[in-house]
Formats: structure tokens, C-alpha cells, sequence
């Protein structure tokens, strides 16, 4: 491998102050206490998704933090099972490793912390790993004794810093563009439940109330089932008239409020689960596990997207596209499709469930109001959705290049703040 002027290549273990693995062993859960953090924990994409999380208790933490105690600036990562997946322990964090995960300790004189975390994104580390992992009857795994002697590439400290600035101004927008979208999201939540949980919508005070099969509900309000407002699986593609080309949504590809991924392929080539035909304004809901919340809204999809069979597709009738959305996505609905779910290893719904779901109908003017609210929160996150689609393609261009020396940043001054806010 030729390396550009001044790079090094050298074993790993020279520039970390230590490698430590996590214990061998589960603790007994705890309600609250020290975090233990585990493989899903960490993000493919390199961060810390603390949604989740299970405790360990203050009694237990000495214990489990015997081998090491994680510390801000230590990167950890997966080991066995889910490989290559890494993140850097923030300012703050308090627990202990999980099974199948270690750290290691950066030496910061030798090495930034945030070059080397993106450099194990680079083909080189990933194609180190691939060389030297071992394939397991069950589950792949990265040999810890000789991870110390794979080697990395290494260019002087001030090159390094000025690469990961650049990667982390990448990071940062999207970072502050998700902040955005989850305030956006709680909003439009809460304005759903102080208008249609608590009854707090405009003008509420001069209404009076009725007795419902779902409780007191306003006058003028009515009980209807799902199936009576809005359809259900409403368009399936034919592989006669199908188009070449489709855009592919799978179930893996859908998370909480999220559609991650629409894969490009040929219809001759597509899985045969990729038949509903979805629009804007459509909702998708994951019929395998739904305590997994897997349900997100299309919006302005490219043509001929498609979903797999796989998602009940909710399509919006005689009421709001926003109101079905907020309906389904609330707590209540997803705890009657976990009461409905049959199946023992993948529990499921079947279409009959959300058509006989019921739901309280407001009236046209409190849904037309609702709508006028929400729709610009909506637009506006489907906007910061499709900007962080194209940072990531940006970053995720740049990195290779840049940890690999093919881009020079030699005379590239250390971006400012408002640099990085212009980039």
C-alpha cells in the first residue's frame, strides 16, 4: 500500500492507551442505575442510541466495571455477532460494557479520537476486519488478541484534526437537523393529544359531551372503524403492467417514524413481497412485530415506489392524512395491535385489524384546523429528512478519501465554526 508523504502505517496498539473487553456475562436487570450498553446500542452509522436502554443496579456497577470503566472520549464497538459497528463514549455517560462489546482508549498525543473513529469506516479497516475475523458456528467474531497488530494508516496529528473537522461539520448539521425533527415530531404529538386525547381543541369550551363506546367524547364527534374513514391496502402493483424499475421499501427498511431506505432494483429482479403500490400522504405500518413501531408516513415518494407486503398501507378517506397518521402512531393503537397479534416467534396483524380498529372521528372543522397546524411541520420534516439524506451521501464520499490520504488537506486552514455552518 502506498501511503501519500508523512502517513505511517503502524499496529493499532500504538496509538491507544489500552483495549479492554466487557464481561463474559449478563447482570440482572434493573427499573433505574447505571447504563449497560450493549450492541444495540450502537448505531451502524456510528453513534449512541440511548432509546432503549437496560440498567444495572448501583450494588452491581463496582462488579461490572472491574475490567474498565468507559469513559468520555473512549470509542467502543461490537466484537462478536454484529461486527464494525463503533461509537465514542460521550461527556456524562455512566455504565459499563455489555457482552460482546469493547473499547479502546485513544492516546490523544498520537491520535485524534474523531479520526480514528472515522477511519474505522474506511475500506482499508473494514477490509482488515474481513481478513481477520473468525466465522463461528453461530456467530462471526474479532479475535481481541490480535486485534493490538492490525495496522492503521496514519498521517501527522494536524492532518488528522483537520480531517475529522471536516467529517464532523457533516456530522454536526445533521445532528442539529435531528434535534429539529424529534422537536417537530413531540409537538405534533402533544397538539394531538390536548385536542383529540384531552379534548383541549379550539373552542372546546362551549361543547358539551356524549357517552361513546370509547368513553365521553364532544358532540358532534363519532366512533367509527378504521376501515369506514380510511382504506386499507388500497393499490397492489401487477406484474404484467409493472414498470422496469421500481424503489423498494422492505420492513427492515421502515424504523419508528422512519423510512430509512427505498433500494432501487428491476421488477424482474424485485423480492415477491414488493406489491403495495403507496402515494403521498400514505402510511406504512410494519404487520410483523408491531411493538417495534415500525409505521412512518410517505411523503413525495419517487415514482413507482413500492412497499412490501410485509405493511399494512393506511391510505387517508373522509378524514385528515395527519390526524390517521398521529391516530396510529399513538400508544393507544399500538397497544390494541399487540393485543391483536397471533404467533408465538413473530407475532403479527393481519388487515381485518386495523379496518375494525376503532377510532373517534372529529368533526370536519376541528380536522381542517388540526391539518393547517401540523402540514408545515410535516413538510418541514420530510425537508430536513431529505437534507440529511444528502449530508450523509456527502460524508460517507468524502470519508473514504480522506482517511485514505486521496484528498490532500495539507493547506486546508482548520474550518471555523461559521465555515462549517456554510458548508
Amino acid at each position: 500500500m502506498k501511503l501519500p508523504e508523512n502517513w505511517i502505517r503502524v499496529p493499532i496498539k500504538k496509538v491507544y492507551e489500552g483495549l479492554y473487553d466487557g464481561p463474559h456475562a449478563t447482570p440482572k436487570p434493573s427499573e433505574e442505575g447505571p447504563v449497560f450498553l450493549g450492541i444495540g446500542n450502537v448505531t451502524e452509522d456510528g453513534h449512541l442510541d440511548f432509546s432503549k436502554v437496560r440498567h444495572i443496579s448501583e450494588d452491581d456497577y463496582p462488579r461490572w466495571t472491574k475490567r474498565v470503566t468507559p469513559q468520555s472520549g473512549d470509542i467502543v464497538f461490537t466484537y462478536e455477532a454484529t461486527l464494525n459497528r463503533y461509537a465514542i463514549i460521550p461527556n456524562g455517560f455512566r455504565g459499563c460494557l455489555g457482552r460482546r462489546m469493547a473499547l479502546i482508549r485513544p492516546n490523544v498525543d498520537r491520535i485524534d479520537t474523531r479520526f480514528l473513529h472515522y477511519y474505522f469506516f474506511s475500506n482499508d479497516w473494514r477490509d482488515t476486519i474481513e481478513a481477520n475475523k473468525l466465522a463461528g458456528a453461530t456467530v462471526d467474531r474479532v479475535p481481541l488478541t490480535q486485534f493490538p497488530e492490525f495496522p492503521i494508516s496514519l498521517p501527522p496529528l494536524t492532518i488528522q484534526r483537520k480531517i475529522a473537522s471536516i467529517l464532523s461539520a457533516y456530522d454536526d448539521l445533521i445532528e442539529n437537523n435531528t434535534r429539529c425533527i424529534e422537536i417537530l415530531e413531540e409537538i405534533a404529538r402533544r397538539l394531538y393529544e390536548e385536542w383529540f386525547v384531552h379534548f383541549r381543541f379550539p373552542g372546546h369550551e362551549e361543547v358539551s359531551f356524549k357517552e361513546s363506546e370509547l368513553g365521553e367524547i364532544p358532540e358532534g364527534w363519532e366512533v367509527l372503524e378504521l376501515g369506514d374513514v380510511a382504506q386499507i391496502n388500497p393499490e397492489a402493483i401487477k406484474p404484467k403492467s409493472a414498470p422496469d424499475e421500481i424503489h423498494y421499501i422492505d420492513i427492515a427498511s421502515v424504523s419508528p417514524g422512519q423510512i430509512d431506505k427505498a433500494e432501487t432494483m428491476q421488477f424482474a429482479n424485485a423480492p415477491g413481497r414488493a406489491r403495495r403500490i403507496v402515494k403521498s400522504g400514505d402510511v406504512l405500518w410494519s404487520c410483523v412485530r408491531p411493538n417495534r413501531r415500525s409505521c412512518a408516513m410517505i411523503v413525495e415518494p419517487r415514482e413507482n415506489t413500492v412497499a412490501s407486503t410485509g405493511f399494512a398501507v393506511l391510505r387517508a378517506g373522509s378524514i385528515s392524512k395527519h390526524y390517521l397518521y398521529q391516530y396510529v402512531h399513538a400508544d393507544q393503537f399500538v397497544s390494541y395491535l399487540v393485543n391483536r397479534a397471533t404467533g408465538a416467534a413473530y407475532p403479527a396483524v393481519k388487515a381485518a385489524d386495523f379496518k375494525e380498529a376503532k377510532l373517534i372521528v372529529p368533526q370536519r372543522d376541528i380536522l381542517s384546523d388540526f391539518d393547517k397546524a401540523v402540514a408545515p411541520m410535516r413538510s418541514l420534516i420530510h425537508r430536513l429528512d431529505r437534507k440529511n439524506a444528502n449530508l450523509r451521501a456527502q460524508r460517507d464520499l468524502l470519508l473514504p478519501k480522506l482517511v485514505s490520504g486521496e484528498i490532500d488537506v495539507s493547506d486546508i486552514p482548520m474550518p471555523e465554526d461559521k465555515e462549517v455552518e456554510a458548508a
